[in-house]
């Protein structure tokens, strides 16, 4: 583990002091309580196999000083219970060289390895299946068309099939070189759905009654078991399900017991179940830190095994204070470990203003990211195969970036790092451009914490920072720069809206980001009108605010904010929809603001007056890049992100930066030539 250079040698023997103490887990100690979490990486090969991108991924969380890591979920039997096209299967012997060649590597690099075993059962897409029939505990007809089967029930002989194949893929793992095994009990997998009531319906020797529906699991337990001798042997499990007639913490905690006299030395504890809950399997910023802790404890309690507490767990305190607490033995981080490899290493080192934060913001889960893992903060994960930025490339060099939002911050630091002179021009007086804004409104805190560190980042970097000041293109070439960044975000557009020029109208973005003389407060009628993300959230921050907010949208209430991101959107527009202080109008055009009301229109022409003090306009904004075509028309190599070249999110710009980084890369590093 290769501590920060900025360690405090008389912190560093007070940080943390339960966190990283060490643990035995029957013949295993680990160094810390520090686990990685398993998460699907989407980096394995179509047929299964360990890839060197995956070996790289997990050895730098190693590197980083995670005391076990916890391989993604394995599928053990791919005909029947694939998950995703690029999951890890160990059904037979084929895919176990690169199993041996991780775990080496993990070892080297100084953690523990644990191999998560799973199988999708009714939630593993029939495309990924070799019949293309999906099969789970029993049948399940489609919601659209009743009449359509599209789960079929397991037959005894698959029930009994399955068993023995999670037993035959832990001893293969074992013979990797694992040091334990974990089983994917929760999330409304395989295992979970023969236990819960709302997916088991047999009435055979594997359901029936809560008995019987022990029955898989409790097989499936002693055929691992048998497989790995005393190895330590983990139980990864929703403590709650959060759907109604699901398994609640009650039930969990009699079921662990069960689980534990069959073998399980190591309870896990996850909450939820996909898709109904999923918003507790992979929460929204707006969880409360450390909201999962209680339901460790009760299963802590309930059994007296060692248990990992898991879930929007983001601050060393946080981690610490639960094991000093009791709440759980070990602390797993999954988010977090995207985010900074190097969480445990900077935790443990005295330094966590170093590390840099998980915003719970699931850029990393988003749709259009499944394809591979991803950080919205940190572009190298999933990439660290990709060679690091040269230190002297830039010597001798300038670099000028135009824009200090994440985006413009994030590759000014990079420029830095890479020897440039960097310069980093900002309009306003503060650092942190769109960032500001889209931390503003309720529940979304989390982000301002990322502000906070690229401020700090910034800090300590040798960056020239140039605040207040919008920079000029003449400005620009004055100084003569070898490159130039344009980071510098978006611009009020005109919505050809009468009286939008009033007083009384205001720009959403400009209220959030607090450039506005506004100042909303109690009994303040709003009028918002945009039914996008910003639209959605200045509501909220309206009303937060005590005003009574009228949310006009075009679309359909169905279609508020709908390109925002899946949990965050489910979990803003449940609220918006039940908030006392926040009425919807959709199907609406505002087409006319006037003295102290808005006018607005249906679908069918007819008009109505709402009474409004202030009217904020979510429409839109343009992206402002007019700077970048006067540079380029100079011949100045010219870089164009973030909301500069296209709107989207925090990590798009981020993830801009670092691809623009990579072209300045190809453009002044030395040429390597091949090996071979």
């Amino acid at each position: 583990m290769n501590l920060p250079p900025d360690a405090n040698e008389d912190v560093l023997k007070k940080a943390y002091t339960n966190l990283f103490s060490p643990i035995q887990l029957g013949s295993l100690k680990l160094k810390n309580r520090v686990v990685m979490a398993p998460m699907s990486t989407s980096l394995g090969g179509i047929d299964g196999r360990v890839t060197p991108d995956q070996i790289a991924f997990y050895q730098e969380r190693a590197r980083g000083g995670f005391g076990l890591i916890v391989v993604e979920f394995t599928s053990v039997d791919p005909d029947t219970g694939r998950t995703e096209l690029h999951q890890l299967s160990l059904e037979s012997d084929r895919n176990l060289d690169g199993h041996y060649r991780l775990v080496d590597a993990l070892h080297e690099s100084g953690a523990k390895a644990f191999l998560q075993l799973q199988h999708g059962g009714r939630f593993s897409p029939a495309k990924f299946l070799k019949d293309g029939i999906v099969r789970g505990p029993s049948r399940v007809w489609s919601r659209k068309d009743p009449t359509k089967l599209v789960v079929e029930e397991m037959d005894d002989a698959l029930v009994r099939r399955l068993v023995d194949a999670f037993g035959a893929a832990a001893g293969r793992a074992a013979r990797a070189g694992y040091d334990g095994i974990e089983l994917h009990g929760a999330h409304g997998y395989l295992l979970s759905q023969f236990m819960s009531p709302l997916s088991n319906q047999r009435d055979d020797a594997w359901g029936g009654d809560a008995e019987r529906r022990m029955a898989f699991p409790i097989a499936v337990i002693k055929s691992v078991r048998e497989a790995i001798g005393d190895l330590p042997f983990c139980y990864r499990i929703s403590a709650d399900e959060f759907v109604e007639g699901g398994l609640d913490i009650d039930d969990t905690a009699q079921i662990c017991r069960h689980l534990v006299d069959a073998g399980i030395d190591i309870i896990h504890a996850s909450t939820g179940r996909g898709p109904q809950s999923f918003d507790k399997v992979m929460e929204p910023m707006s969880a409360p830190e450390g909201w999962r802790l209680p339901y460790a404890r009760r299963l802590r309690e309930a059994t007296g095994v060692p248990v990992i507490g898991v879930g929007q767990i983001r601050l060393p305190e946080t981690a610490e204070n639960a094991i000093a607490d009791g709440d759980c033995d070990l602390v797993a981080l999954g988010r977090p470990s995207l985010t900074d490899p190097y969480w445990p290493a900077k935790a443990q080192a005295g330094t966590p203003e170093l590390i840099r934060p998980c915003t719970t913001c699931n850029f990393c889960i988003a749709a259009e990211n499944l394809h591979r893992v991803t950080c919205a903060e940190n572009p190298r994960t999933g990439r660290e195969l990709q060679a690091p930025i040269p230190a002297d490339l830039g010597i001798g060099k300038k670099a000028i970036v135009v824009g200090a939002g994440p985006g413009g911050i994030s590759t000014a630091l990079m420029l830095i790092e890479a020897g440039f002179e960097t310069h980093l021009y900002e309009a306003r007086e503060t650092l942190g451009g769109g960032i500001i804004a889209s931390g503003a409104p309720p529940g979304k805190e989390l982000l301002l914490r990322y502000r906070d560190y690229l401020d700090r980042q910034v800090t300590k970097s040798g960056v020239c920072t140039h605040v207040g000041h919008a920079v000029t293109a003449d400005e620009v070439a004055a100084l003569s720069p070898d490159l130039v960044v344009i980071a510098a975000g978006t611009r009020r557009r005109s919505h050809g809206i009468e009286g939008e020029d009033s007083a009384m109208a205001v720009e959403a973005y400009d209220l959030l980001m607090g450039d506005s003389d506004v100042t909303l407060g109690e009994g303040d009628r709003v009028v918002v009108y945009g039914g996008g993300e910003t639209g959605c959230e200045a509501s909220e921050f309206a009303a937060a605010r005590g005003a009574m907010v009228t949310l006009v949208t075009r679309s359909r209430a169905d279609q508020l904010a709908r390109s925002a991101e899946m949990v965050y959107r489910s979990n803003l527009v449940d609220r918006l929809m039940r908030h006392d202080r926040i009425t919807v109008l959709a199907g609406h055009h505002l087409v006319r603001i006037g003295d102290r009301l808005a006018v607005v229109r249906n679908g069918d022409g007819a008009e109505s007056e709402l009474e409004a003090d202030y009217v904020l306009l979510a429409q839109g904004r343009d992206r402002q890049s007019e700077i970048a075509d006067d540079l380029i028309a100079r011949g100045i190599p010219t870089h164009i992100i973030g909301d500069s070249r296209q709107g989207g999110r925090i990590g798009d710009a981020v993830h801009d930066g670092y691809e623009a980084m990579r072209a300045i890369i190809a453009r002044y590093g030395k040429i390597q030539t091949a090996l071979c």
